[in-house]
């Protein structure tokens, strides 16, 4: 019998944290995660938040749900079976759990199960999440501390036992050694030239894909990076496959 992947843990996760990390990809058995600047390792995670755009496409074999939770917004995705997305409108507020995907720059939920929450949930998840990061921030600090102290990973580990296990261990390590800037300004300024550049070769039907590539300044991952994140937050739609129109 082949061996089966260990199911991961959904993680409390808040948007701000998703597009705060960086995303890396494995192979064989080994899961897909996000690990955020705190040196968690997210593959599964769970959110709260108020659904606050919803997309499905002509051939209803991909849908969306963009949701905001107070902190930023992160788009619920779904592939061919569009049943989970039935009964969620604007402004219902959602319980979601699913995988933590990366397409062209953009991390959104690959999500597996959706529920209907009261708003105070909401309030209640960020408050959940914020309690459990400042106590991983405590055991950070310290796996920090006895990094810098020269101590080996295993003497890390075995220290640690009984607050951290070995993996968070291995990814808070992990953590210290990456760049996390996020380079917001940049980003800022690319997505003001995005705009601008669809306003501008908008014919009435939308601006094409590739003439908004060749019209503004930039790698071809950040550009499409910025489309998405404007797709993501409502700025941009689709009309249709290879246009981008300004709502």
């Amino acid at each position: 019998m082949p061996p089966q992947q260990e199911r991961q843990t959904a993680k409390l996760v808040t948007a701000e944290e998703i597009h705060s990390g960086r995303y890396f990809e494995k192979e064989g058995f080994t899961p897909n995660y996000l690990l955020t600047p705190e040196g968690r390792r997210i593959s599964r995670a769970r959110t709260v938040g108020t659904v606050v755009d919803t997309f499905t496409n002509d051939d209803e074999t991909y849908g969306s749900l963009t949701v905001d939770d107070g902190t930023d917004t992160v788009q619920l995705k779904f592939f061919s079976d569009l049943g989970p997305m039935d009964g969620f409108s604007d402004g219902d507020v959602v319980e979601a759990v699913g995988k933590v995907r990366e397409y062209q720059g953009q991390v959104y939920l690959n999500a597996e199960v959706l529920v209907h929450r009261d708003p105070e949930d909401e309030m209640s998840h960020l408050l959940k999440h914020r309690r459990q990061l400042i106590e991983f921030q405590g055991f950070r600090d310290t796996v920090e501390q006895m990094h810098e102290s020269g101590k080996s990973r295993g003497d890390i580990e075995n220290e640690m036992a009984g607050r951290l296990g070995d993996d968070e261990v291995d990814a808070v390590l992990q953590s210290l050694n990456e760049d996390f800037g996020d380079g917001s300004e940049e980003r800022e300024n690319l997505e003001r030239e995005v705009i601008s550049a669809v306003e501008d070769l908008d014919d009435g039907e939308g601006a094409d894909y590739s003439d908004i590539m060749e019209e503004v300044d930039g790698t071809e991952d950040e550009l499409e990076s910025a489309v998405n994140t404007l797709l993501s937050e409502g700025t941009f739609y689709e009309p249709q496959p290879g246009k981008i129109k300004k709502l």
